[in-house]
């Protein structure tokens, strides 16, 4: 099953690069560019993807290990995921248009970026840092009562203290940069 997972991930990691490639079409270096094109399609698409994903490894027993024949693979789906939702998030908020966007679907994004903490805390390092980077960036853009109780009650399902930590201090950063902001 472990191979079938492998492969999997394989083909998740190219309909990805097919979602960039659509919205990143200069293929702009997405940690220092926002990407230009952002519509409510890519936010539908993104959380299909992540739920093909999260349903795929949900009843493996190791499915949050790095150590399985398919974490490698996992982590770079993960990764450009985060990737390009925190760029997308950045060009929504630069734009101020993020009331455009269905309130549905991105509740559907901050539930995934909550759901895949759990791996993001035991990989660590690039990883932990780019769920992080895409969870506040979506809550700071479509910020609401709302999506940070969503994030709370996520947490009260976890048993890891690493990833409650994870989401503790995403809504923490998040909040301290509205104060500044206002």
């Amino acid at each position: 099953m472990t191979q079938r997972i492998a492969e999997y991930f394989d083909e998740l990691n190219e309909q990805l690069r097919r979602i960039e490639k659509k919205y990143n079409p200069k293929g702009e270096n997405l940690h220092f560019e926002a990407i230009s094109k952002v519509d409510d399609q890519l936010f539908y698409d993104l959380p299909q993807l992540s739920g093909k994903a999260i349903e795929i490894i949900k009843d493996e027993p190791d499915h949050y290990s790095n150590k399985t024949a398919y974490a490698h693979r996992m982590f770079y789906f993960w990764y450009d995921y985060f990737l390009i939702i925190s760029s997308a998030s950045i060009s929504v908020q630069e734009s101020g248009s993020s009331g455009d966007y269905s309130k549905k679907t991105i509740h559907g994004i901050i539930q995934d970026l909550a759901d895949i903490s759990e791996f993001s805390v035991i990989v660590s390092g690039d990883l932990y840092f780019r769920n992080r980077e895409a969870l506040g960036n979506a809550l700071l853009t479509f910020y609401s009562d709302e999506l940070i109780d969503l994030v709370r009650k996520k947490k009260k399902t976890i048993k890891s203290k690493s990833a409650k930590g994870f989401l503790d201090g995403t809504i923490e950063s998040v909040e301290e940069i509205r104060s500044k902001m206002a």
